[in-house]
Parts: C-alpha cells; sequence; structure tokens
C-alpha cells in the first residue's frame, strides 16, 4: 500500500508550482536504500525488487514519476508477470514521457496491479498531472487530470478508498493557504497528515479488492499504517515531501524508518531545476 498528496499550482502566481507527500507501505524489514541521487535520478532504492526501482522519485528536470500498486489478492497475482519496479526509472529517464507512457499503456495487462502518477512541467511551466492504472479500471488508458488537489492510493482515482477522500480533506484544509507558507511551514503541514492514524473503516472498495478480514483491513484503512503488536510486520515506512517553487528551487525531505533500530531518520536535498 502506499499513498500519494500533491497540490499542483493553477497559475504562475502561486508561490509554489508542486506540493506532494508520498507515504511508502511496506513490509519493514524489506531491503531498501535511502534516498540518494543515482544515474540522474533522486531516490530511495528498493534492494529486493531485481529491477532495484523505487516508489517516488525524480530527475535534474523535476520530472516526477510515482509508482503505486492496485491492491489485489495474493492468488489474483501473476507469479510470472514482470517487475513493476523499473517503471517509475524508465519515465524518468525516457527522452519522450509520451512514447514511453503509450508503450507501456499497450503492454499494462502483462504486469500484476500498478498505478502509475507522471507529473511534468508544461511549456507554461506548471505541473500536467498523468495517470496510467492497469486494474479496476474500464479500460486501461492514460488519463490527464486538472484538479488544484489530489489524493491517490491503491485503487483508481475514481474508485478511492475512504482514506483517500478524508485525505484530500485535510491537504485542502492545510495547503489552503501556501502561499503564505515557508517551506518548513509546508513540511509541517505534510507530516501531520503524513502520520494520520484515523481509521477510515469500513471502506468497501478495500474490502472488495483485499477479499480480508476486518482485523487485515483495519489498519490499511489509515494514512498511516502500523498493525498492532506482533501482528503484522508491515506498515508507514517513509514519508518523502517535496516542494518545487516558481523559481524552480526544488526541497526535499525524506523521513525513512529504521526498523532495526526503532527510530526515523532524515535526509534533506535541495537543488535547482536544470540549475536555474
Amino acid at each position: 500500500m502506499c499513498i500519494t498528496f500533491f497540490k499542483t499550482a493553477r497559475t504562475s502566481l502561486d508561490k509554489y508550482k508542486l506540493i506532494l507527500l508520498n507515504n511508502r507501505d511496506e513490509h519493514l524489514l524489506r531491503p531498501t536504500r535511502e534516498m540518494h541521487w543515482h544515474d540522474g535520478i533522486l531516490s530511495g532504492v528498493d534492494e529486493q525488487d531485481t529491477a532495484r526501482g523505487t516508489w517516488t522519485g525524480l530527475n535534474k528536470n523535476g520530472r516526477i514519476g510515482m509508482m503505486l500498486s492496485i491492491t489485489q489478492t495474493q492468488e489474483s497475482k501473476s507469479p510470472n508477470a514482470p517487475s513493476r519496479g523499473g517503471i517509475v526509472n524508465s519515465f524518468l529517464n525516457a527522452s519522450n514521457t509520451s512514447e514511453m507512457i503509450e508503450s507501456l499503456e499497450k503492454n499494462a495487462g502483462i504486469y500484476n496491479g500498478f498505478q502509475l502518477v507522471c507529473l511534468e512541467q508544461n511549456q507554461l511551466g506548471l505541473y500536467e498531472v498523468k495517470t496510467l492504472t492497469n486494474q479496476q479500471v474500464e479500460k486501461i488508458e492514460v488519463c490527464q487530470w486538472d484538479d488544484e488537489y489530489h489524493v491517490i492510493s491503491n485503487s483508481p482515482p475514481l474508485k478511492p478508498y475512504q482514506k483517500a477522500v478524508y485525505g484530500r480533506q485535510l491537504i485542502t484544509e492545510r495547503l489552503q493557504n501556501s502561499d503564505e507558507m515557508s517551506v518548513e511551514e509546508v513540511f509541517e503541514n505534510l507530516l501531520e497528515i503524513a502520520v494520520n492514524k484515523n481509521q477510515c473503516y469500513p471502506d468497501a472498495q478495500l474490502q472488495f479488492q483485499t477479499q480480508n478480514t476486518d482485523e487485515y483491513n483495519r489498519p490499511l484503512s489509515a494514512i498511516f499504517i502500523k498493525y498492532p503488536e506482533g501482528a503484522r510486520e508491515y506498515g508507514t515506512r517513509c514519508h518523502t515531501l517535496l516542494t518545487i517553487d516558481q523559481n524552480d528551487k526544488v526541497s526535499v525531505l525524506e523521513r525513512r524508518y529504521l526498523p532495526l533500530e526503532s527510530t526515523w531518520k532524515d535526509a534533506r536535498f535541495e537543488f535547482s531545476i536544470n540549475g536555474n
């Protein structure tokens, strides 16, 4: 499970072109490398995956890709499906992103459930939002979204989990005055959302996709996932926060959980898009 929140500027008068939060939910002991620059990409790396891919990454041009699984039962997963892990890296490295996404659209059915979120600046310097979802949709196709606030989790945007509905309310309230906030104030508000443990349950869409018990589903219905002690070694283990202002200055905070030490560790990055 994962969930991502972001606010896109409507005009060049907005202070921030983009404000973003991503929660990564995963097995707590899954080998993962912290966020770092590698091959022109800033991201963490899933070291268990053969593709050594990522869930959230960006490049020096300010292009951002995020991969969220579409929740499905273990029985419905294909053991021979190709890894989804390298898809974000492919998007970030693509010389022509439209061609890359169109090619993925044609072959999306061979993968287990996924949802790719693509963010790129247009000629006006404003971010455009595109998604590609390969399950729980009538047609596999690239969709473009023009909303100001977005919350996407492990179901299609038009079939949101209740925590995504709740999360949209939170981000709208928290960031409605973002033009008046410093980066640190934006990050403080995003972290308040990131650690929200309110369980949005029952959730018919979540139940339909997991086909599991209430005890299994309830923790998953929260933005911050934490199972009772000894129940399941799975939960929210990384927060990625990002702002890009109108001068194309990028500020990133990664806060990740170190399970063997039972502590959280921060990493900060700042750079300007294309060296501007």
